[in-house]
């Protein structure tokens, strides 16, 4: 009988440290997007359906990294999006968006971008544009 409760306290402890090691990582907080908004915080316009996925009344600007602009915003269906947008000249913007659950990584005009959550370790050889947008 005292082998049993042994395993079964054993079992018990590996199950409590997963789960909280689970739950130190999967934070999907961005406190940027509970800031009161400005008017830098507006997305671009760009094509009709370019903002499909996006709540675009959520959205924050986050800063530029070599004449990229940057924005986080709540996705439509997700919690969070991120663009990235550059202007071309006479061609217009060029962009990438991407929406999902965190940690969102997409690569796009010129560089790869990654969004984490508030308290997440930074993204080995990226640079920090802001607490939760790196790039490469």
């Amino acid at each position: 009988m005292r082998h049993r409760s042994s395993l079964v306290a054993c079992v018990f402890a590996l199950l409590v440290a997963t789960t909280m090691t689970g739950c130190s990582f999967s934070s999907s907080s961005l406190s940027v997007l509970e800031t009161d908004r400005a008017a830098e915080d507006e997305l671009p316009p760009l094509e009709a359906d370019a903002y499909e996925s996006v709540d675009t009344s959520t959205s924050r600007f986050i800063g530029e990294y070599e004449g990229v602009s940057l924005w986080v915003a709540q996705g439509t269906e997700s919690p969070a999006c991120l663009a990235a947008v550059t202007e071309d000249g006479d061609a217009g913007p060029d962009w990438i968006l991407s929406c999902g659950g965190l940690p969102i990584r997409m690569s796009g005009v010129g560089h790869t971008f990654e969004l984490r959550p508030d308290g997440a370790p930074a993204p080995e050889d990226m640079t920090r544009v802001s607490e939760n947008v790196f790039v490469d």
